[in-house]
């Protein structure tokens, strides 16, 4: 397999499309999961530049360079985001996959981990998401988009109650017999 060439940019249009990231405040990693802002990136780079590059080639070309060290770095500078494009979800079906998640798992006294862990809760969750948007989604889909959902900050907090401790067994056979 033939290795992809880089674009070649003149010292203007490199500072250009350097300026065009640093104002978006987007992570290079961030353009693959939200096409839209890669075309808009390379659609404003385009009109600016007068080229008709593609988004692929801007993709690779920013990923090339911070690879070697030489693309700028947005740190504590870069943009938080949702990064269920809507293509996958709207926002409306994540508000009921939200609710969803809410209701079953204050239901049970659940968090986030047991509904990957327990394919009976898994399961609610799919029939109660299907039942409030008419929509089936795998269950490991939701729980993929409830993770990041609460990685970006905006999942509800169940505050599950903790269960009172259990005293510990002495011997096996008093844990078979309980």
């Amino acid at each position: 397999m033939q290795k992809k060439k880089c674009l070649r940019l003149n010292p203007a249009d490199l500072e250009v499309l350097e300026t065009l990231y640093l104002n978006r405040r987007l992570a290079v990693d961030q353009y693959v999961k939200l096409p839209k802002e890669l075309r808009s990136l390379t659609d404003s780079f385009n009109a600016l530049t007068g080229r008709a590059d593609v988004p692929e080639d801007i993709l690779h070309f920013m990923r090339t360079k911070r690879k070697i060290g030489k693309w700028p770095k947005l740190g504590d500078t870069a943009r938080k985001v949702i990064t269920i494009p809507n293509e996958i979800m709207t926002s409306e079906e994540i508000d009921a996959l939200e609710s969803s998640y809410v209701k079953i798992g204050k239901a049970h006294q659940k968090g986030n981990d047991s509904f990957a862990h327990e394919p009976e809760l898994m399961r609610e969750l799919e029939n109660d998401f299907l039942k409030e948007t008419g929509r089936f989604v795998f269950g490991s889909q939701l729980l993929a988009i409830l993770t990041t959902l609460r990685k970006d900050g905006v999942l509800e907090a169940l505050k599950i109650q903790k269960h009172e401790q259990h005293k510990s067994f002495d011997d096996m056979d008093e844990a078979a017999n309980m």
